[in-house]
């Protein structure tokens, strides 16, 4: 069964610890915002018009969110997150690197020929251990990961990235992110999910996913 995502509050249950796992929600002031655990809905923002192929991830960091709301363009969203200001720009050329100090392409993602999309914006700070609520999302989801390891399970595959590593997933994957490794991971993500839907959806069913051990 589906359950929408709401603009406010994506991963909307809070689940028992077992050991070291806990379900970490996500919602647009999550503990991550004060130096804690937790997925931050950030921003989101439509997008005006059909994606130029190959769609492609620019992240950039700049010293102040003053200067990178001034290197944003249509196709690009300033945050703060991680103790530091970004750029999430989307765009076809390999060369363009916004401004403010480059550092990372993620990408090419997949997205459907004249298809209109909204781009959320999403921190994440994650202990090993931790993990999100079963859900899906109307869109590509990608991430960028800043510290640590992660892996998704879906019903299909294990997707792992570190340090240093983007990682994607397709559009209507059934997902469930997992902190992994020894220490804290802290995570970029970008949802590019279709303009006249939710970011996302729960899921209640219990499903089987590939394993991240």
């Amino acid at each position: 069964m589906l359950r929408q995502l709401l603009p406010t509050v994506a991963f909307v249950a809070l689940w028992p610890a077992v050991g070291s796992a806990q379900l970490i929600p996500c919602a647009t002031d999550s503990p991550e915002r004060r130096g804690e655990p937790g997925c931050t809905i950030v921003s989101d923002k439509r997008l005006p018009g059909p994606l130029l192929t190959p769609v492609l991830w620019h992240i950039d960091e700049f010293p102040t969110l003053a200067d990178a709301q001034r290197a944003e363009t249509p196709m690009s969203l300033a945050i703060v997150a991680h103790g530091s200001a970004w750029l999430y720009s989307i765009g076809a050329d390999t060369s363009n690197h916004y401004g403010g100090k480059h550092r990372a392409v993620v990408g090419p993602i997949p997205v459907r020929p004249n298809q209109l999309y909204s781009m959320m914006a999403m921190s994440a700070y994650f202990l090993p251990g931790q993990y999100t609520v079963v859900h899906t999302h109307p869109g590509p989801e990608a991430w960028w990961v800043l510290e640590g390891e992660q892996c998704l399970r879906t019903r299909r595959t294990t997707i792992r990235a570190r340090a240093g590593q983007g990682a994607i997933v397709a559009a209507g994957d059934t997902m469930r992110m997992v902190g992994t490794g020894t220490g804290p991971r802290r995570a970029l993500v970008l949802i590019l999910h279709e303009a006249d839907k939710p970011g996302g959806y729960t899921l209640d069913d219990a499903l089987v996913f590939n394993t991240c051990t």
